[in-house]
C-alpha cells in the first residue's frame, strides 16, 4: 500500500530521492574527513633520573590527518599541542573520560574548509604533581629538552613530517598556553608559529590563603598527591617546577612559605618564571618567530587581564601577533577556539608541502646543468634557482650558493629569472628574496639574505634534505640589483661570505633619501666589505651611476671590480639568458667561488679581457 501511494506522489519521491542522496553524500564527505589516533611510548633521556621517580616513558598521542593514509607520499607539518594542568592527552583525544575531543575538533575544522591538514601531536605532562607546566629541575625532569628536541625528532623521524621549523608549530591551553610562550621564545629554530589559548602562570606575587597553604603543608607522602585538591596541588608543581631541592625528601622541593609566612627567596624562584616577569630577555627571540597568537575570555579574569598585558607588551616592542580578548570563560570555548582561530591560524602560517612550486626558465638555460625556478617548503620565503638533477653533485663538486636581493626590494625575483636561472644552469644554486609570482607592492628586508645563507647550510647538514652535502658552504655569494644591491651591502660583513655583486647600485650618499623601504647604508659601511666584490652598472644614464662610482672610488682596502655597460639602470636582466649582465657575473662566480682561472681572465691583467666586449669600460682594484 505505501509503494502504491508513493507511486502516485511522483514530487514526493523526487524529494525522498533528493534526501537520501544527500545523506549518502554527507556520510561520504564525512567520512573522507576522518584521520587517525594513535598513543605512543617514548622514553625520555631528558626525564631520566628525576628526583620525584615519574617515569620517564611518556605517552603520546599522534593525530594523523585523513590523507596521511590515503596519500603515502605526502609529508605534512606539524602542530604540537600541550595539555593544561591536571589534563593529559588522554583526556584531550577520548582515551578515557574527557571534557574535550581534540579528533572532533580538528576534523570538524576541515569539513567546515577553515583548516587545512596537519599531523597534530601531543605529549602526556601529567605526572607526581599532576602538571609538569613544561618546565625544567631535577624534581620533575628536563620537559623543555624532552619536547623541543627529543619529542621532535621522534615525530619527524617516524612520521611523514616536514622535517623544518617553518612546517612547525606549537600551541596549548592554560598551562599548556604558558607552556607553548616558555618554549616557543626559548627555541625560534624549532617552533616557528605559537598560539596561547587562556595561558596561566604568566604573572602575579606568591600568594595563597592560609586554608590551602595549611593543607599543603600537612602532605607528607608521594601517595597523597594524587587525592590532593587542585589548588593544592598547584602550589606543589609549581615548586616542584621551579624550586627544586635535591636534599629535601620526599617531594624534593621547597615550598615558598613555612609556618605559615611567605619565604620570599623560594618564592622569588617561582615569580621569576613567570612569563612576564621573564620575557624582556627573549625579544630577540620571539621576533625571529613567523607569527604568534593568543586569545583568552573576558570571563576569565586574572588570565584574561595577563594576556592583555602580554599583548601590550609585544606591541611595546613592535613584535607582530594576533590577540583577541572574548566573551568566555576558562573552559566553555576552548573547543571553538581551536576550530575557528588556532587551527586557521597555523593553517595561514605554517608552511604546507602543497606550497611547493617549479617552473622551467628558458628551456633551462644554456649550461651544462639544465635548471629550474622552484621553491622549497622549509623555505617559503624565498625562490631558488638550481640545476634540475642534483646527482651530479656532491663533496666533489659541491654547488656554490648565491643569496639574492632584487630591485626595489621587491619580494619577488620577477624582474631576473631569467638572468638567475642563466646562472643556476651552471651548477650555482642561487637563493633569491620572495616568492613567484609577481608581487611588487610587497618590500623585504636585508635578513632574508641572511635567512638564504642560514638555510642552505643547516640543508647541506640535514640528512634529510635533497641538498644533504651537495652545498659548497664554503662559497657563498650575496648579490642584489638597486635596492637590492643595498641589501647585499648591508650584510657585507657577514663573515661566511666569500664574494659580493653589487648591480645597478650604490650607497647614496644621503642614505635618507631613497624610496620608503631602502636600506638606510652609508658610504662608511663600505669599510665593512672583506671580500672581492664586483660592481656593474648601466652607465652614465643608469640613475645609481654615480653612487656606484663613489662606492668603487671610495673601496681601497679588497679587491673591487666595476663595469659599465650604458643600457640604463634596467641593466640586461630581462634579456634572454639575462644577456651581457649574466655573462659577467656568471664569469665572477666562476673565478670568485669555483676557482675558474680562465674564467676570471676578463677582470685580470692591465688591460681587463672585460675591456674589449662590445660597449664595456671597466676599472678595477687590488686585482692583478
Amino acid at each position: 500500500m505505501v509503494w502504491l501511494y508513493l507511486k502516485t506522489k511522483p514530487k514526493i519521491m523526487k524529494q525522498i530521492y533528493l534526501l537520501i542522496v544527500l545523506i549518502v553524500l554527507n556520510n561520504t564527505f564525512t567520512q573522507a574527513q576522518q584521520g587517525t589516533k594513535e598513543r605512543i611510548k617514548i622514553n625520555s633521556i631528558a626525564l631520566e633520573g628525576n628526583l620525584i621517580g615519574d617515569s620517564p616513558e611518556r605517552d603520546v598521542t599522534v593525530y594523523l590527518p585523513p590523507s596521511y593514509q590515503s596519500n603515502p607520499n605526502k609529508k605534512f607539518p606539524v602542530l604540537y599541542m600541550l595539555h593544561g594542568f591536571t589534563d593529559s592527552d588522554s583526556k584531550w583525544f577520548g582515551w578515557e573520560e574527557h571534557w574535550i575531543n581534540l579528533q572532533d575538533v580538528i576534523e570538524q575544522s576541515l569539513e567546515e574548509g577553515l583548516s587545512e591538514e596537519m599531523i597534530v601531536v601531543m605529549p602526556n605532562a601529567y605526572n607526581s604533581f599532576k602538571g609538569s607546566m613544561y618546565a625544567s629541575s631535577a624534581t620533575i625532569g628536563d620537559w623543555e629538552t624532552f619536547i623541543a628536541k627529543e619529542l621532535v625528532a621522534y615525530i619527524d623521524s617516524n612520521y611523514r613530517t616536514l622535517p623544518y621549523v617553518k612546517s612547525r608549530g606549537l600551541a596549548g591551553h592554560s598551562m599548556g598556553g604558558y607552556g607553548t610562550i616558555r618554549l616557543g621564545m626559548k627555541y625560534p629554530e624549532v617552533f616557528s608559529s605559537i598560539y596561547m589559548l587562556s595561558p596561566c602562570c604568566m604573572d602575579g606575587e606568591f600568594d595563597a590563603n592560609k586554608d590551602v597553604l595549611d593543607k599543603v603543608a600537612s602532605i607528607t607522602k608521594v601517595e597523597e598527591l594524587e587525592n590532593t585538591s587542585f589548588f593544592e596541588i598547584a602550589v606543589l608543581a609549581t615548586s616542584a617546577a621551579f624550586a627544586s631541592n635535591p636534599n629535601n625528601p620526599p617531594f624534593f622541593l621547597d615550598l615558598p612559605f613555612k609556618d605559615g609566612k611567605i619565604r620570599q627567596d623560594i618564592a622569588n624562584k617561582i615569580t621569576a618564571s613567570r612569563t612576564l616577569s621573564v620575557i624582556d630577555q627573549y625579544i630577540h627571540n620571539l621576533k625571529k618567530l613567523n607569527a604568534i597568537g593568543m586569545d583568552a575570555g573576558k570571563q576569565d579574569k586574572g588570565i584574561s587581564d595577563a594576556t592583555k598585558r602580554l599583548h601590550e607588551l609585544l606591541n611595546a616592542y613592535q613584535i607582530p601577533h594576533e590577540y583577541e580578548s572574548y566573551q568566555g570563560d576558562h573552559l566553555n570555548r576552548i573547543a571553538q577556539r581551536i576550530r575557528t582561530k588556532a587551527l586557521p591560524f597555523f593553517t595561514k602560517n605554517l608552511v604546507f608541502e602543497k606550497r611547493t612550486t617549479t617552473e622551467i626558465i628558458e628551456d633551462g638555460g644554456t649550461g651544462k646543468y639544465p635548471a629550474i625556478m622552484t621553491s622549497e617548503a622549509s623555505l617559503a620565503t624565498h625562490t631558488l634557482f638550481r640545476p634540475e638533477n642534483l646527482d651530479d653533485f656532491s663533496k666533489g663538486n659541491p654547488l656554490p650558493v648565491i643569496a639574492w636581493g632584487n630591485g626595489a626590494c621587491f619580494d619577488s625575483p620577477w624582474e631576473h629569472v631569467n638572468f638567475l636561472n642563466e646562472i643556476a644552469s651552471h651548477g650555482f644554486l642561487v637563493v633569491a628574496i620572495g616568492t613567484m609570482p609577481k608581487t611588487t607592492e610587497v618590500r623585504s628586508k636585508s635578513e632574508k639574505l641572511s635567512d638564504a645563507i642560514d638555510w642552505a647550510i643547516a640543508q647541506n647538514n640535514d640528512p634529510n634534505s635533497l641538498y644533504y652535502q651537495k652545498i659548497d658552504t664554503s662559497n657563498i655569494a650575496v648579490s642584489g640589483m638597486s635596492c637590492g644591491g643595498l641589501q647585499a651591502l648591508e650584510v657585507a660583513s657577514d663573515p661566511r661570505i666569500a664574494t659580493l655583486g653589487v648591480f645597478n647600485s650604490g650607497v647614496l650618499k644621503n642614505p635618507g633619501g631613497g624610496m620608503p623601504g631602502m636600506p638606510q647604508v652609508t658610504k662608511e659601511q663600505l669599510k665593512n666589505i672583506h671580500t672581492p666584490t664586483l660592481y656593474l652598472l648601466g652607465g652614465p644614464s643608469d640613475i645609481a651611476y654615480e653612487n656606484g662610482m663613489d662606492d668603487f672610488n671610495q673601496i681601497d682596502h679588497v679587491p673591487v671590480f666595476v663595469g659599465n655597460l650604458d643600457v640604463g639602470h634596467g641593466g640586461t636582466y630581462s634579456q634572454p639568458h639575462g644577456g651581457d649582465f649574466a655573462k659577467v657575473a656568471l664569469r665572477w662566480y666562476q673565478w670568485l667561488l669555483k676557482g675558474d682561472k680562465k674564467a676570471g681572465k676578463i677582470f685580470k691583467g692591465k688591460k681587463p679581457g672585460l675591456s674589449n666586449w662590445d660597449g664595456w669600460t671597466v676599472d678595477k682594484k687590488r686585482i692583478q
